[in-house]
């Protein structure tokens, strides 16, 4: 429940929820009704039957324990003297009121109550640093002090957002998920009969994403389907295809026989290669390994020669650089390391980043 401790014997620190709230003078009881004793190791209860009235000089009730009369207490202004400034650290410096930055949300509230406020502009200051990003009710609270010395608490609220159809959220809530660690939840959903005229491709790092593995569907990226992205999404994904194998000074090809060496092999039918002439140690070695992969692409397979265990023949280990294998009715043909991936290369379409190709 909401209880709040009262510490010294006056001046009165008054705590909720283990963190200081504000000092004052005198216990601020609301009248003569018959009070009870402070007693610092106690925590009394609030809002009895009602919620505390949120403005100077509202009524919010206290009692010390069950069967107990509620006692009205004055909602007291925050205030902390020299010293007692510490329990309100770190204190936000905040800009006058009516400076601009710092305004009166209800002139006729504030005039019977005071100190409703809102800040209309952000502050640059290395204490935001210190600052939680999202706060809870049992987080300490956060004080802030205008040039002429009066102290406010911030009151956090909801920052609500639009997410419509029309006008959906980039990253559909993700950021806030994150940096609620999972208290907020995404507000994104699947594209369906009412959205989808209003669905958009985020590329947002902080997007949501599906936790359900049966919203996983794998596309496979050939023509028709590369095609169909561009249609869908405006992008202008690409397939680089006929990159030679042989390689340069600064990359030379090496033997797919040399330990660790990741190399990328084109599926052909059988009938569109010859088998590369090898002896039978070289031949089952590499034949295993494009076997044993768990890669299920049907255009092309990666393999990672194994560091320990298997080898080729002396005759080939370090040489054999183009070669084509007949496993069964397939042929796997080396290719360059990058021969049929996609690469976006939308930003190559505008002048602001032109691509140069070499």
């Amino acid at each position: 429940g909401r209880t709040i401790r009262v510490i010294g014997d006056g001046p009165y620190v008054i705590t909720f929820a283990g963190h200081a709230r504000t000092t004052v003078e005198t216990f601020p009881w609301k009248n003569e009704f018959p009070k009870i004793t402070i007693d610092p190791s106690t925590e009394y209860s609030i809002a009895c039957w009602d919620f505390p009235e949120e403005w100077i000089g509202g009524t919010w009730y206290m009692r010390a324990g069950p069967g107990m009369y509620c006692r009205p207490v004055l909602n007291p202004p925050i205030y902390f003297d020299t010293n007692t400034t510490q329990l309100a650290n770190p204190v936000v410096p905040l800009p006058a009121v009516g400076s601009g930055g710092l305004e009166v949300i209800d002139q006729q509230k504030n005039e019977s109550s005071g100190q409703e406020f809102i800040l209309l502009n952000g502050l640059d200051h290395d204490i935001c640093t210190q600052l939680p990003d999202i706060m809870y009710e049992e987080d300490p609270p956060v004080f802030g002090q205008t040039p002429d010395g009066m102290w406010l608490q911030f009151d956090p609220r909801y920052d609500v957002e639009e997410n419509t159809a029309e006008n959906p959220l980039r990253d559909g809530g993700g950021t806030r998920t994150l940096i609620s660690n999972g208290l907020a939840q995404c507000s994104n959903v699947r594209r369906n009969v009412f959205n989808e005229h209003g669905c958009i491709l985020s590329r947002e790092p902080t997007t949501c994403k599906g936790t359900s593995d049966n919203l996983f569907i794998p596309i496979g990226l050939n023509a028709e389907n590369i095609v169909a992205i561009h249609e869908i999404t405006g992008t202008y994904p690409y397939a680089v295809m006929n990159l030679p194998l042989g390689g340069d000074d600064n990359a030379p090809i090496v033997s797919p026989c040399i330990k660790g060496t990741k190399t990328r092999w084109e599926i052909l039918p059988e009938n569109e290669c010859v088998q590369t002439d090898m002896d039978a140690q070289t031949y089952n070695v590499l034949s295993s390994v494009l076997r044993q992969t768990q890669d299920d692409n049907s255009f092309v397979r990666d393999i990672v020669f194994p560091s320990n265990g298997a080898s080729c023949s002396a005759d080939y280990a370090d040489s054999l650089e183009e070669v084509s294998m007949i496993l069964g009715n397939q042929c796997f043909k080396r290719v360059h390391p990058e021969h049929l991936s996609v690469f976006d290369l939308t930003l190559c379409t505008t002048e602001e980043h032109p691509c140069t190709l070499d």
